[in-house]
């Protein structure tokens, strides 16, 4: 009789452990479920949240920081074989791309995932010019074209994390990217010769030209997607960007 019981209470023991474990399973599952339909959900309603006055402005200010590279990048560089969008000199150069720091590559936007880590991005790759522009005027004059040129960069970045805050993002889940904080840092030891600080120059600003026909691409598709908001552009820096991709 006591063995009976024993194997009666065993039985249960593990009964009662296989019916935790999938209960365990399908809360699991239940939770995976719901991640995947917060990232894969339609983003229209969150664009809706946005402040289209805001959206309006980081546009507007793209658009003056495409306008005002190539006038920084002419009030710089005195090389007259360091020419902005020239594709043959990117080629020359590309052994020296290391020196830069990357700019973050852009998602297309699709969801509310892949929204929140574009936005993420592109403050990334906005406060990484900041920080390149800041390095290479130690080095070269502060002209009022790059003043201007910062200014804008840092008002476009302010208002990108506003729009992260009006869409409920948390930029904490981001972590930083401390490999190009180091390589900005180390930008110095380069700028060695009056060559070297005229190259890092206009790397940075053609670099900061890309990412700003990244970003244009990115905030057309936002305003594509949002409610009431007319798809016009400047056809100056759209050619500018196509010129740039040198199609």
């Amino acid at each position: 009789m006591m063995g009976l019981c024993y194997c009666w209470g065993l039985v249960t023991l593990c009964m009662f452990f296989l019916i935790t474990a999938v209960i365990m399973n399908f809360q699991a599952a239940i939770l995976v479920t719901l991640v995947g339909i917060v990232a894969s959900a339609p983003i229209s309603d969150k664009l809706d949240i946005l402040n289209k006055d805001t959206i309006e402005q980081a546009h507007s200010l793209i658009n003056k920081i495409l306008e005002d590279a190539p006038k920084a990048h002419a009030a710089w560089i005195n090389n007259k074989g360091l020419t902005l969008g020239d594709n043959t000199i990117r080629l020359q150069l590309n052994y020296l791309k290391s020196v830069i720091p990357s700019a973050p590559v852009l998602q297309n936007i699709s969801n509310i995932s892949s929204m929140e880590t574009c936005l993420a991005d592109m403050v990334k790759g906005l406060q990484l010019h900041l920080n390149l522009l800041n390095e290479i005027i130690k080095k070269l004059a502060q002209t009022d074209q790059v003043n201007v040129l910062k200014s804008e960069i840092q008002e476009l970045h302010s208002l990108i994390k506003k729009l992260q805050k009006q869409a409920g993002f948390d930029p904490s889940k981001h972590a930083k990217d401390e490999q190009s904080q180091t390589l900005v840092h180390d930008l110095h030891k380069h700028l060695t010769t009056e060559f070297m600080i005229q190259v890092a120059a206009h790397l940075t600003l053609q670099q900061l030209q890309d990412f700003s026909c990244d970003v244009l691409c990115s905030f057309l598709s936002i305003r594509r997607m949002t409610s009431n908001m007319s798809m016009a552009e400047n056809p100056k820096t759209v050619q500018l960007c196509i010129n740039a991709a040198g199609l």
